[in-house]
């Protein structure tokens, strides 16, 4: 069998058994790329207040939060960037069930909280990635993309193109619609395969990551990331405050920001910042880590992806090619409308399938008239 014919037999196979899973999965992640713009323009009072001339400290955001939820640990607190946002206090639970805490930075008030299961990119974020079926769902995502990956393996082989360019490009928006349906399901594929292949290798690489992550170290031949180090405790030394902790974290990173941090939760763990280069255009570059000893400030380690090794940069990609923040503006909307060109060749590529049934069983039927005729023919 030839290729080319392998190749149809089995593209269209795997895109009637994966087509509706993709289309979920796919939908889901193109509302995901602007969940948060979304999220804001649906919540102004939980994301935005009138700015003051003076702020409270951020440990009494920590406080206010944990006192107010005495059941939950704040796991991530995200910094306000303008004058007029909240503190988003990430709370989690024993059973890992997450929580947000909006604070206001004037006067400490407490604007409101959600769960992340009644919240727009908590819900489509579980469907997007476990499809609502915890570790089981996120596997089945996981074979989902790779059966994409094969679909659009299969599809640059069967694109007409290669023959003449012009015919892969062409749609004949003037003949019969199961022609309609070919052009465009040929054109839609062909232009979205290279982005919509990094996009699903990327999301296939997160969801089975412990594999990928070893394929990687030992292709680039580096040893896997030490563990992150741990705050060295003194009897009787408290932890400093989230204010002093951040300021270290400043001086050690000039030039920084604070996007995020992450509160310790143990006596050994280091505090982290999550910084951001504010004059570093690359989307790749900008992001760093500091560990901080939370009882002195020092400074235990800095990931700083302009100094990583190979390895460490291409894991560290993963998310950013992912979501396409890295093209601005227009690489979002481009990775937005991507989703719904997988929904214009699912349907497309369905719309075919069933012509294709219908014509099998026309030519069976046929095929049974043409039986019968003879049978009747013999009998004189």
């Amino acid at each position: 069998m030839k290729l080319r014919s392998f190749s149809l037999i089995m593209h269209r196979y795997a895109g009637v058994m994966t087509g509706i899973l993709l289309v979920i999965i796919c939908l889901t992640g193109s509302v995901l790329v602007f969940s948060e713009e979304i999220e804001r323009l649906l919540n102004p009072k939980l994301f935005y207040v009138t700015p003051q001339s003076q702020q409270i400290s951020i440990q009494s955001v920590v406080d206010t939060a944990q006192k107010a939820y005495p059941e939950l640990k704040p796991q991530r607190v995200l910094v306000p960037q303008k004058p007029n946002e909240t503190y988003t206090v990430l709370m989690t639970s024993p059973q890992e069930r997450f929580t947000d805490v909006f604070i206001n930075p004037y006067n400490g008030k407490i604007l409101g909280s959600r769960p992340w299961e009644q919240t727009l990119y908590g819900i489509f974020l579980d469907l997007h990635v476990k499809l609502f079926a915890g570790d089981t769902g996120k596997t089945v995502v996981g074979i989902y993309g790779l059966s994409l990956l094969f679909l659009s393996i299969t599809g640059i082989i069967l694109w007409p193109g290669w023959r003449k360019v012009a015919t892969g490009f062409q749609i004949r928006w003037k003949s019969p619609a199961i022609l309609v349906h070919y052009d465009i399901h040929k054109v839609g594929g062909i232009l979205s395969v290279v982005l919509l292949s990094l996009i699903t290798f990327t999301g296939v690489a997160m969801v089975f990551s412990t594999q990928f992550e070893s394929a990687v170290y030992s292709i680039v031949g580096t040893p896997p990331q030490l563990p992150d180090p741990t705050s060295k405790v003194v009897a009787g030394v408290p932890a400093m405050s989230v204010d002093g902790l951040l300021k270290k974290a400043s001086l050690a990173l000039p030039g920084t920001k604070t996007f995020k941090f992450y509160p310790t939760k143990t006596p050994q763990d280091p505090f982290v910042a999550w910084m951001i280069l504010t004059q570093e255009k690359n989307e790749f570059n900008k992001h760093l880590y500091v560990y901080l000893d939370q009882y002195t400030g020092k400074v235990l380690q800095v990931d700083d992806p302009r100094k990583a090794t190979l390895a460490t940069r291409i894991l560290d990609a993963q998310y950013i090619l992912h979501i396409g923040s890295y093209g601005g503006l227009p690489m979002r909307i481009l990775y937005t409308l991507i989703g719904f060109v997988v929904v214009v060749l699912v349907i497309t590529g369905l719309a075919l399938w069933r012509r294709r049934l219908w014509l099998i069983a026309r030519r069976v039927e046929a095929m049974r008239h043409s039986q019968k005729v003879s049978v009747h023919t013999d009998d004189f």
